[in-house]
């Protein structure tokens, strides 16, 4: 599993889904776009936080993205 972890990145929200199409798999949009986030983040290693690239036309469906609360 260490294997896994240091290639792939920490067990996050599109870990399963790059593994997935890194395999050939079919994907659905969604899942097409969480893989894409976790890779860009570089899996993640530093933690869970917002990419902060709110320029991204995938940022609204980045999973762990800032949310701002509307009042």
């Amino acid at each position: 599993m260490a294997i896994v972890t240091h290639i792939y990145g920490i067990s996050a929200r599109g870990r399963t889904e790059l593994i997935k199409h890194l395999d050939k798999k079919r994907l659905t949009a969604k899942q097409a776009v969480i893989a894409q986030c976790y890779d860009c983040m570089g899996g993640y290693t530093d933690g869970k936080y917002s990419c902060d690239k709110p320029d991204c036309p995938l940022y609204p469906f980045m999973p762990y993205r800032n949310v701002e609360k509307r009042s």
